[in-house]
């Protein structure tokens, strides 16, 4: 649907122009808009619909009527509204519109709750489009809280595929369709961002086009044809940095690391368990790559509680021992002090030394650094601080890299003195294998497949009213036990709503259930050394419960706890949900997962299903990014990790497609002298390690 009244078109914005600049956008509804993100005109451009309703077919009153009753659904009207009344019922005194609208076929009623402006807003006599869900008002069948929209005007919320945008409080997809409709004139002069000839080969839609059609498509086939063409920029984009960052980084001089045939066989000897066969799969492949003098860059990719850490612990005294250092950076303090404890007892066995630098924490001085008096130095961000230098740094490790910038991680990888230190990164990241494998075919990659031998399946079930009683005998048998019990709150202070649980009430609630049990709290806005002495409290066995935000997801490894009750499960996706569970059932212990939700809703509530009864990480990668989308993965706030909005993952075709395209356009121009727009856009992926 285009809209070409005279007002509208004339209109013109920068792209950096703030959202204010558009007509009945103030300061306070621009403060809503921030809260989504859309700060600027490009910002909204950018705002993609989720989903788009199609109310394209206008239905004559006398067709809706005979189909009714029907299972409900939206339907358009064009019709005259004949007669109004307002009046608040007896019950809850809620305001009620109620109009008969009439056109050529018949006479239908009307009904509208609480919106008291359509007192002035509707006039008897006028033409309307009018969208809403059939439903029945005092026995008979009426069209309930249509879309009311003058038959004089463009329709912009019915008439056609209508666009449904994520939402937040005071801002509705009709309030985002009202302010994206001013921008179409700027839209229609916007560059076109990919070369001439990729459009033409591809058949791609332009971009101009594509752009209006996304937001207000004209129709089926050119919504499409719009997200094909957005799609395929947004695969192609990360395939190019892809690309371009293997042909001009992908293979470094490095330092060979001269691994013994003995060291693995030592190694193992030194653990108390054994390894699956995709752990020594793995670190036979890491030390292949650390005896080449090419620097090795692999990622180490792997499920929730799969083991990734004794795999980097091999490639650690592997690098050592032939007389270099190495360097782990983790993304918080409280993960940092963990591998610290958990690597340094083991390590400790082949004589190697072993140091932690946090923000709050520096158990060796930078002298000692600097003079290669520390083999292993575990940290944060603190790593990277001028004044921490390496005499020998010849292997770089990176947990949860996917949180850290690329700027960050190479930061460190400087702090090597001859050549390029080799690199390896760990990631949980939930990328379904098969669509990573696709995505990602060029990269040097270890997947570990199995859990540790002896875990147990955990046990999932739903936190209800009914067996709230038995969660309670079971927690506090547990806590007997001498096991440790998680509690995930979404929020930390109260919310005014009531229906999302917080650190504060739920503190209060876990207090009356368990008088007698000592319970800590940890959540992101604590102070670090706080947050570090309640998880030493943990590993220690004197803390019996841990209420906790979602700040324990990213790694945290207590083997001796065995229950997570996660509050407002409906507020987490499936990967995270999988990522919170994955902190119990981290030893031979029978462990619990148990979920909770005020939601009755049928979406959530077969999600949730899906979840109780699938232990496996790849799975529910697979069903998140099918019911969420990429966002599932991709958040923004991933330090610049695939920022897709539109393209589905799913699609094997076009991932293949747009990596062809890319290979084949490094290939003529690996530097990408003759594109400099294509290269001020790359998407460089994080799992890429820029020089």
């Amino acid at each position: 649907m285009f809209f070409s009244s005279q007002s509208i078109k004339t209109m013109f914005f920068l792209l950096s122009d703030p959202i204010t600049k558009l007509p009945g956008i103030g300061p306070s509804l621009a403060v809503k808009f921030g809260l989504l993100s859309i700060q600027t005109v490009d910002d909204l451009i950018g705002y993609y619909p989720r989903r788009w309703e199609d109310l394209s077919v206008v239905s004559p009153v006398a067709t809706v009527l005979a189909t009714c009753p029907a299972p409900p659904q939206k339907v358009t009207i064009k019709a005259a509204i004949k007669s109004m009344a307002h009046f608040r019922s007896p019950y809850k005194r809620m305001f009620i519109t109620n109009a008969i609208a009439e056109d050529a076929s018949g006479a239908m009623r009307i009904v509208w709750f609480n919106q008291p402006y359509l007192r002035t807003a509707i006039k008897a006599g006028e033409t309307y489009y009018l969208s809403g869900p059939m439903g029945n008002w005092q026995n008979h069948s009426a069209l309930t809280n249509p879309a009311l929209e003058r038959a004089t005007d463009t329709p912009l919320h019915s008439g056609g595929l209508i666009p449904i945008y994520s939402e937040t409080a005071g801002i509705s997809s009709k309030v985002i369709r009202r302010a994206a409709r001013h921008i179409l004139n700027t839209i229609r002069h916007l560059p076109e961002s990919l070369p001439s000839d990729i459009v033409a080969t591809h058949q791609l839609m332009p971009l101009t086009e594509a752009l209006v059609n996304i937001h207000f498509p004209t129709s089926p086939q050119n919504l499409q044809r719009a997200k094909q063409r957005l799609s395929f920029e947004e695969l192609f984009s990360v395939q190019l940095g892809l690309a371009f960052a293997r042909a001009n980084w992908g293979e470094l001089p490095g330092q060979p690391v001269l691994v013994s045939k003995q060291l693995l066989p030592k190694f193992l000897q030194q653990l108390p368990f054994t390894l699956t066969a995709s752990q020594l799969a793995a670190i036979k492949e890491i030390f292949h790559d650390l005896r080449r003098p090419i620097a090795m860059n692999r990622l180490l990719l792997g499920d929730v509680g799969s083991g990734k850490t004794i795999v980097a612990a091999a490639a650690i005294l592997a690098a050592a021992k032939a007389g270099g250092q190495v360097a782990l950076m983790a993304p918080t303090e409280v993960l940092a002090a963990q591998h610290y404890s958990n690597l340094k007892p083991l390590l400790d066995k082949f004589n190697l030394r072993t140091t932690l630098i946090t923000g709050s924490k520096k158990l060796s001085s930078s002298a000692d650094i600097a003079q290669g008096k520390c083999d292993l130095v575990i940290g944060t961000q603190a790593l990277i601080q001028h004044q921490v230098s390496f005499k020998n740094l010849n292997l770089v490790i990176v947990d949860e890299q996917h949180r850290f910038g690329v700027s960050q991680r190479q930061q460190l990888k400087n702090k090597a003195q001859i050549a390029s230190p080799h690199y390896l990164s760990l990631s949980a990241t939930p990328i379904p294998r098969t669509v990573f494998l696709t995505l990602f075919s060029d990269l040097d990659t270890s997947i570990l497949i199995n859990p540790p031998v002896g875990r147990l399946p955990i046990i999932t079930r739903l936190a209800t009213a009914n067996n709230l009683a038995k969660i309670q005998l079971l927690i506090n048998r547990e806590i007997r036990a001498k096991h440790c019990i998680f509690v995930i709150a979404p929020l930390i202070e109260l919310d005014k709503t009531a229906r999302r649980s917080s650190i504060t009430s739920e503190l209060a609630r876990l207090r009356q259930l368990f008088p007698a049990a000592s319970i800590a709290t940890l959540h992101g806005k604590m102070p670090a050394e706080e947050k570090l002495s309640v998880m030493q409290a943990v590993q220690t066995g004197e803390v019996d419960i841990l209420l906790a935000t979602s700040v324990i997801e990213v790694g945290i490894d207590v083997p001796g706890a065995t229950v997570i009750w996660i509050k407002n499960a409906e507020r987490f996706g499936l990967a995270q949900l999988h990522q919170l569970r994955g902190r119990v059932g981290r030893s031979d212990l029978q462990s619990y997962c148990f979920i909770e939700t005020p939601t009755d809703d049928l979406e959530t509530s077969e999600r949730l299903k899906s979840f109780i009864h699938i232990n496996d990480g790849n799975k529910l990668a697979q069903m998140d990014l099918v019911m969420r989308g990429p966002g599932a993965f991709f958040d923004t706030r991933q330090s610049g990790f695939l920022k897709l909005k539109i393209a589905n993952l799913m699609d094997e075709d076009l991932i293949k497609l747009t990596h062809q395209t890319a290979k084949h356009i490094i290939r003529q121009d690996p530097t990408l002298k003759n594109y400099p727009e294509l290269k001020s856009r790359l998407q460089l992926p994080v799992l890429v390690h820029a020089e």
